[in-house]
């Protein structure tokens, strides 16, 4: 009976044997099929702590929850902590206080950022927190394109109220440009005043420096007016009229003594011509004469003179009585110059008194005329000074117009231009405005990617298939060789090891992989349901990559034993590794990149993805060729040892 069972087993052992790449490949695959599809992303556990006062945490609960991304719990922070640290959740997300108010704090001046605290444990499992922070950044995004929205909703609002106020600056500038022109015409007409103030100033400027010099004129001859008639004052003033009394007493004497003269005239003519005959009479007649001489006043020819000249003339041409006549006539001149003189002594001295009286007047006058024209010059000096200063303000006026009129026209011309620039552009920014009436809608979601996908892998088991497949069937070559080459009690016959039959044991196990390809690509097709791009392309380079693989670990351990069964496991995982089956190979370790082109595992994935993917003529071409070649080296030097082999046992 244990016989029976024992022969039974063996065909068991071998019908596994032929499914070991479907199961490896398989139950792998089906496991991680679509782990990120409904059913089982979901079961992921993330626990979260909302501690937000506000109404923006629950938001964000829902949004997540909404995703059915995570398996959320909403607990306490202390239970959340316990949970993270036993493994009960891979991930705590824990909402603060202020989350609300740090959101709405972005229309404000004063914005904070809102801050999500997320913590995995990686520990657990580090792929569990990688797709819990791609959730997470997700929602992220999706709370910042929120917050711009807000932002941006704010900001419109607040332009949509530009068009108004430019209107009114708009009014302003009219306004302002209406002001600016009157403000010119004002300012052209200041100019042209001021120009003609400065011209006519300047004539008046020069009367007022005339005026001037003519009352420093006036003042020095008033002074020196001033100082004659203070001396004549004084002269006068200083004068003694008493000598005019005595010498109106004096005229009259004389004119007594000129009676009296007259008396003794005829005295003396009678002397004379007796003294003519008696010269002892005549120096006597002289000195009476003479006596006479001192009371007379000057006058042509004195008496004393005239007696002098009779009694001096050795020739005695005149005759006494000529003498007589001349010497009465002379007196009688006398007298009446003695009358005459003796009224104008008392004319002259009532003149002098009303001189004196009038030039004292006088003197009263030009003192107050000096005190005027001092004055009158003090004043017209100032006035002088003053109105230099006037006419250096006006120039400095005009000048300042000038330059002012010269600035208002220039701001003039600008408001103007403004005026014309504003006007354009209020038109266009009114047309810009309604540009961005929807734009808190858009910047929700600026940019809408859209995928366009190039040869489409439906699943993330599908991904996978060309790796996991290779793996499976380079696993199930191993195990052939592992269960029916290596075994002791010699049931499988021309597997085994001791059998000699060499070249057919070789093409056994290229059959057998043959079958247990052909059988994992029917159960993954029936099972899986690639989407496969060609059948036969599927089935030849199922058969094809399994004998591949078969040639190169037959040839290992057949030859190498124990060392060719840990060559082919360095292989396996070489492949595992460098094949870009999982990663991209541009991101592998740089030794790895470098065995990438060398290893079967490589083509063998790429022509797998050609199969149920698409198809791109130079990758198959090539992955074909190359696998080709490999089992072609591989199965010819089997082949040449084993009939080498099979000759020497023989």
């Amino acid at each position: 009976m244990k016989e029976k069972l024992k022969g039974k087993f063996k065909y068991v052992v071998l019908f596994v044997i032929l499914f070991i790449p479907f199961i490896y490949s398989f139950f792998y695959l089906k496991a991680y099929w679509n782990p990120y599809g409904k059913g089982n992303i979901d079961n992921l556990p993330v626990a979260i702590v909302n501690l937000d006062t506000g109404d923006k945490g629950n938001a964000l609960i829902n949004g997540i929850k909404d995703s059915k991304k995570l398996k959320l719990s909403v607990i306490s922070e202390e239970e959340a902590d316990n949970g993270l640290s036993d493994g009960t959740y891979y991930a705590v997300i824990k909402v603060p206080k202020t989350f609300t108010s740090d959101m709405e704090s972005a229309s404000t001046n004063n914005k904070k950022h809102a801050t999500i605290t997320y913590s995995p444990n990686q520990k657990s499992n580090y792929l569990a927190s990688q797709i819990i922070n791609n959730v997470v950044l997700n929602v992220e995004k999706n709370l910042d394109n929120e917050v711009n929205s807000k932002i941006v909703e704010g900001l419109t609002d607040s332009l949509k109220e530009v068009p108004t106020s430019l209107d009114t600056i708009n009014n302003g500038f009219e306004k302002l440009s209406d002001g600016t022109n009157k403000l010119k015409n004002g300012s052209s007409k200041i100019v042209s005043g001021s120009s003609f103030l400065a011209s006519n100033y300047l004539e008046f400027n020069n009367g007022v420096n005339n005026i001037n010099n003519g009352t420093g004129s006036l003042y020095s001859g008033a002074r020196d007016l001033d100082n004659g008639l203070g001396t004549l004052q004084s002269s006068l003033n200083n004068m003694d009229l008493s000598g005019l009394d005595t010498l109106k007493n004096g005229v009259s004497s004389l004119n007594d003594g000129e009676t009296e003269f007259n008396r003794g005239l005829q005295s003396y003519l009678s002397l004379v011509s007796y003294a003519m005959n008696h010269q002892e009479y005549l120096n006597y007649t002289t000195s009476v004469l003479h006596s006479y001489n001192e009371d007379i006043p000057s006058t042509s020819l004195t008496l004393a003179q005239y007696i002098d000249y009779v009694g001096s003339s050795s020739n005695n041409d005149l005759s006494l009585s000529k003498a007589s006549t001349n010497v009465a006539s002379g007196i009688s001149q006398l007298n009446e110059s003695i009358n005459g003189e003796s009224s104008q002594i008392s004319d002259l001295k009532t003149n002098l008194l009303k001189l004196q009286a009038g030039v004292n007047d006088l003197k009263d006058g030009s003192s107050k005329l000096v005190n005027g024209a001092n004055t009158l010059n003090t004043g017209v000096n100032k006035l002088s000074v003053g109105s230099n200063k006037i006419l250096s303000g006006i120039n400095t006026l005009n000048n300042a117009n000038s330059t002012l009129n010269g600035g208002i026209n220039t701001l003039n011309n600008s408001v103007n231009n403004a005026k014309k620039e504003l006007s354009s552009k209020t038109d266009v920014t009114k047309d810009d405005i309604k540009k961005i009436e929807t734009l808190s809608e858009y910047s929700n979601k600026p940019i809408n990617v859209e995928t366009k996908e190039v040869n489409k892998v439906s699943t993330y088991g599908t991904a996978f298939t060309p790796l996991f497949v290779s793996v499976g069937l380079w696993v199930g070559c191993l195990m052939m060789f592992m269960v029916l080459y290596y075994d002791k009690e010699e049931r499988y016959g021309i597997f085994g090891i001791n059998d000699k039959r060499l070249v057919k044991q070789m093409l056994s196990y290229h059959s057998l992989i043959t079958l247990s390809s052909v059988v994992l690509a029917i159960l993954l097709d029936t099972l899986l349901r690639f989407n496969i791009t060609n059948y036969l392309l599927y089935y030849g380079s199922f058969i094809l990559i399994s004998n591949t693989f078969m040639a190169i670990v037959l040839f290992l351990i057949t030859n190498f034993k124990d060392i060719g069964k840990f060559i082919a496991l360095i292989l396996l995982v070489l492949g595992l590794t460098s094949s870009a089956g999982t990663f991209p190979v541009d991101i592998v370790t740089k030794g790895f990149r470098w065995l990438n082109p060398y290893l079967p595992m490589t083509y063998s994935i790429k022509l797998l993805k050609e199969c149920i993917l698409k198809i791109d003529s130079n990758i198959l071409n090539k992955s074909l060729v190359t696998l080709s070649i490999i089992f072609i080296i591989f199965f010819i030097i089997n082949t040449i040892i084993n009939i080498r082999n099979e000759k020497k046992a023989n």
